[in-house]
């Protein structure tokens, strides 16, 4: 088997278990979110545009800084396994072949990225400089050429030992696109896609030239590609468990003070269990401070009462909703399972702790609003995000658990 058909096997194994996951993550809920969430920015975008002067000189420093960030996103897809550091070092010279269709596979989405981004920056740019909806077309081929040239230093970059060079070769990256995509937004969009290309072709001639005389790093790239693949797997265990994602504990002995109001009696077994999980547990802990930075910082750049108090609960529910296999966290614990407890302890255990969590997080988010909104607009955004907080522990919780407990039973 050569290393094209080690590849494409790969490919169709990986892309398997990717479909299994998505099934769960494109949910009927997300989706619904999403589409709202989308329309809702769109909303905001709209009238963002429309109270920017003509003499906003913003403009093309934020979409500058916005492609320099598109280019950096999107890691190689090597699908490297631990065991091929032994069983394809013989066969070391032929991974060249190998590489050129992690490539082509890893291009896939920062170009479908790229295209869709850039659209929606150009009205930007449209109402606020000289340049058209035609220059759209230069824009995506100078990142699409870029995209490719930062792959290509990706891959020479798995050959690297040093992590300082690999430190240098991110910094060239990022030195490189702003300043083609600076000479792009401020000068003729046609030169820096004639310097992309140029830039392209020029480095992958070097780049072939320098890395045939260098060895591939394999516990570099075993490393990175878990890493990576570790990322996608927190990603997915927001929506459905993954048996090979294994989350880091911490002892936070600093957030002990939280606990001190759980009563230690038989009732309470579950609520110090999953408060004790919540702050110690970096998936979900981390989830809360993510969600709730990026609903502070939209409703704050966004301005407006009615988006967001929109983004508001749509942060709120996505928490909760996010939150809720924590119920499940303690099922293969044989201990736990000998426990005395009824399922109705569970139930309320995690219903009081999400109250708690949902009630901080509307007292974050009533505090952001502040900033821009009046005080009057702010508690009401904080009574409706109370109220709705309620109705997700009260009545969406349970019906939610019992439908969840169903699809693990079959």
């Amino acid at each position: 088997m050569n290393m094209i058909e080690i590849w494409k096997k790969r490919v169709r194994l990986h892309q398997k278990k990717m479909m299994r996951y998505m099934k769960y993550v494109f949910n009927d809920h997300f989706v619904l979110v999403c589409l709202f969430l989308i329309g809702a920015l769109g909303y905001a975008y709209s009238n963002f545009l429309k109270s920017l002067a003509g003499d906003f000189i913003w403009g093309r420093p934020i979409v500058l800084v916005i492609f320099v960030l598109l280019i950096l996103t999107g890691k190689l897809a090597t699908l490297i396994q631990p065991a091929d550091a032994v069983f394809l070092l013989p066969k070391e010279e032929q991974m060249k072949d190998y590489f050129k269709g992690a490539k082509m596979y890893s291009s896939l989405l920062p170009s479908f990225i790229i295209v869709l981004i850039t659209a929606f920056l150009m009205p930007l740019l449209v109402a606020t400089t000289t340049l058209t909806f035609f220059d759209m077309v230069y824009f995506i081929v100078m990142l699409l050429m870029l995209k490719n040239w930062e792959l290509d230093l990706q891959i020479y970059a798995l050959k690297v030992s040093q992590k300082q060079e690999r430190h240098l070769l991110t910094l060239i990256k990022v030195v490189t696109v702003a300043i083609l995509s600076g000479i792009s937004l401020f000068s003729y969009p046609i030169i820096g896609v004639a310097l992309a290309i140029l830039v392209s072709i020029g480095s992958r001639n070097w780049l072939n030239k320098k890395g045939s005389h260098q060895v591939y790093q394999w516990e570099w790239m075993v490393s990175s590609e878990q890493q990576r693949m570790h990322r996608i797997y927190q990603f997915i265990n927001l929506f459905t468990d993954i048996p090979s994602l294994k989350g880091k504990v911490r002892r936070r002995k600093y957030l002990d003070g939280f606990l001190k109001g759980i009563k230690p009696v038989h009732q309470k077994t579950f609520d110090y269990l999953y408060a004790r999980t919540f702050l110690r547990g970096t998936e979900y802990s981390g989830l809360f401070i993510r969600l709730t930075g990026i609903a502070a910082i939209l409703i704050v750049v966004t301005h407006s009462f009615y988006v967001g108090l929109f983004l508001a609960v749509i942060f709120i529910y996505l928490t909760g909703f996010q939150l809720l296999p924590l119920y499940f966290h303690y099922d293969n614990m044989a201990l736990t399972n000998l426990y005395p407890v009824k399922e109705t302890v569970k139930t309320g255990a995690l219903k009081r702790l999400l109250m708690m969590i949902l009630l901080c997080q509307s007292v974050i988010i009533v505090i952001a609003s502040l900033l821009v909104l009046s005080i009057t607009e702010s508690l009401l955004m904080g009574i409706v995000a109370l109220v709705f907080s309620v109705v997700f522990c009260q009545f969406y919780l349970p019906s939610r658990i019992k439908k969840m407990k169903l699809a693990k039973r079959y």
